[in-house]
């Protein structure tokens, strides 16, 4: 009986997908920042565990309200954000309600994920170190993306500078083009003329 179990419990653990979360040292701040698509601060306002995977694991839907932005955005003023985890086999970190983090997102297919092998963690636990750092790294991502909007704007500049003296050329050569017609048709009506004027006087002369 005992290695009929064992058996089928065998079969078992080799019929199914089993997942495992190895993280191997945490990166560092910068090294997290870096990875993550966003990084902020947050309380967790929501939990949602109504939902399934494809496969039927239990999901978690987080509504996270942030208080303060350390990589990306807050654009229009939408301060909410949706984390989604498994409940099972997943490196998923899993949120509480009511209680502040600092949390370093992903990605994945437009849906915003967070790692337990990530620095994600209660906002009680972080060393005003690393929030300071997160701050540097902000500022100067800041610093930088108005160089390259500047730079952009300065390429836009330039574009419509060549487009402006590439038209003006042409332009040019058109009105030379007009005024080297202008001229050859005023010299072909005077020798139009003074052919006409010759053949009227070689006509009277004839009478």
């Amino acid at each position: 009986m005992i290695r009929k179990v064992l058996f089928l419990l065998f079969l078992f653990l080799m019929s199914s997908e089993v997942y495992c979360c190895d993280c191997s040292g945490k990166p560092s701040i910068k090294e997290n920042w870096e990875l993550a698509h966003q990084v902020f601060i947050g309380k967790v306002v929501k939990v949602d565990s109504s939902l399934y995977s494809e496969y039927g694991q239990k999901m978690y839907s987080y509504t996270i309200k942030i208080s303060k932005i350390y990589k990306d955005e807050i654009i229009n003023e939408q301060s909410f954000r949706t984390i989604l985890g498994v409940s099972m086999g997943s490196c998923d970190y899993y949120f509480e309600k009511g209680k502040q983090y600092l949390i370093y997102t992903k990605k994945d297919y437009n849906a915003l994920g967070c790692s337990i092998c990530s620095r994600t963690n209660l906002l009680q636990n972080i060393q005003n170190s690393e929030l300071e750092l997160l701050d540097e790294l902000y500022n100067k991502s800041k610093k930088n993306r108005g160089v390259q909007i500047i730079k952009f704007q300065n390429n836009i500049e330039y574009q419509i500078d060549l487009v402006k003296k590439s038209f003006e050329e042409k332009l040019e050569r058109k009105n030379k083009v007009i005024c080297i017609l202008s001229s050859l048709s005023f010299i072909l009506f005077v020798i139009l003329l003074l052919l006409f004027l010759k053949n009227k006087r070689v006509f009277k002369s004839d009478k």
